[in-house]
């Protein structure tokens, strides 16, 4: 079957909202890709990557945050 027969057949369809939802969900994935969703959906619920700090957690290795540096007494 080519993509014009396939999409005239699910254009004939009868489908309710829940089948509908479905459907678009499951284009709407196949179009971005699936890695694409999951990332998007464990970045909002807040379970991403945390950056570590410590020996080669940078490019140089060894890189710490701001917030992590030693504190400098000026003396």
């Amino acid at each position: 079957m080519d993509l014009r027969s396939d999409v005239e057949t699910l254009m004939q369809k009868e489908m309710d909202r829940k089948d509908f939802i479905k459907h678009v969900g499951i284009g709407f994935a196949a179009i971005l890709g699936i890695t694409t969703v999951l990332k998007a959906v464990n970045s909002l619920s807040g379970n991403g990557q945390k950056q570590t700090v410590g020996y080669s957690s940078g490019v140089y290795g060894g890189q710490t945050t701001k917030t992590d540096a030693p504190k400098v007494s000026k003396s």
